[in-house]
């Protein structure tokens, strides 16, 4: 039976909540389809997903009422994004996009022509039916990643590129490599530069966060969507959690 096609926009007059799934596990997708999320990110650059068990929570996630699949790639390549396409993802994240040709070379790989250059001998259309390909184009979310301070420069020149419908700051990198070269205190106008540039070309701006306050905050600041923790990061602190709930539990010793 085919499944309904799921596309989302980046930008709604609320914050746009997204999830990572990076265990593997595809009774996890079938877990967070049950979610209110908007979307949940099948991450195949920092995970222990290959491609079969990446696919079964892709189509799990499809199959659901609930949050569109997206696919966070591990490389700008037309058959590693084709791959997850394929799957029936309806949203491809590209990580460490540094310039406006690498932003086309995921335009090209990911869109149907006249947009892109995507070959259509997709399974797509045997999950979604028939109307796979005249809808596809309208409906996917292309997301590149800006996580360098040389991307935040280029990032009027990247976000630019038409069939980009979103940037993902990647503030961990980014963080990282500022904190290294003792530039910390550039971290949030670097933001704010991605922030602008993609004000000025229509794109909407994600990020990730770690808490609902921190989601206010860069929700009045500008910010679009959000990318709320991962299941590996939810089940270590649900453990500790409960570890300490049962291991330091005060009773009469026995003698």
């Amino acid at each position: 039976m085919s499944q309904n096609m799921k596309g989302l926009s980046l930008a709604s007059d609320r914050p746009v909540v997204g999830f990572d799934i990076c265990l593997g596990s595809e009774r996890v997708a079938e877990m967070v389809s049950g979610t209110a999320f908007d979307f949940i990110m099948v991450d195949l650059l920092h995970s222990h997903f290959d491609k079969t068990a990446a696919t079964g929570a892709i189509r799990t996630l499809a199959s659901s009422d609930g949050p569109v699949p997206f696919a966070r790639v591990s490389d700008n390549t037309p058959g590693t994004i084709n791959s997850y396409l394929d799957a029936g993802a309806m949203g491809i994240v590209v990580p460490m996009v540094q310039s406006a040709e690498e932003a086309r070379q995921a335009v090209l790989s990911t869109y149907y022509p006249p947009i892109g250059t995507r070959s259509k001998g997709s399974l797509g259309s045997f999950f979604y039916g028939s109307e796979y390909f005249s809808k596809f184009n309208a409906l996917v979310s292309l997301i590149v990643m800006i996580e360098t301070p040389e991307a935040a420069m280029n990032a009027t020149s990247i976000l630019s590129v038409p069939g980009i419908t979103g940037c993902l700051i990647g503030s961990g990198d980014l963080s990282y490599i500022l904190k290294e070269s003792n530039r910390s205190h550039e971290l949030h106008d670097l933001i704010h530069r991605v922030l602008s540039a993609g004000k000025e070309a229509n794109v909407p701006i994600g990020l990730a966060v770690s808490s609902p306050d921190e989601l206010k905050s860069w929700w009045n600041e500008g910010i679009d969507f959000f990318l709320v923790s991962h299941d590996m990061g939810v089940l270590s602190t649900a453990l500790k959690n409960h570890e300490k709930k049962f291991t330091g539990i005060e009773v009469a010793k026995r003698v």
